[in-house]
């Protein structure tokens, strides 16, 4: 398949996930930690006490 064809396959399915599909995504692939806040494993030390502080969690 090629990088288009992957594409454009993701782009459709993103169209379609629910706020909590997005979240466990997030989730699974590290981005986010079970807290609900960003992970330090790709985020500066900055970005994530900012975004702890900002109280606000991608999470319902």
């Amino acid at each position: 398949m090629s990088i288009t064809e992957l594409t454009r396959i993701a782009r459709e399915q993103s169209k379609i996930r629910t706020h909590s599909q997005r979240v466990a995504l997030l989730k699974a692939a590290d981005i986010i930690g079970s807290d609900g806040y960003l992970s330090d494993k790709y985020f500066s030390q900055e970005t994530v006490e900012k975004d702890r502080k900002s109280g606000r969690k991608p999470t319902i």
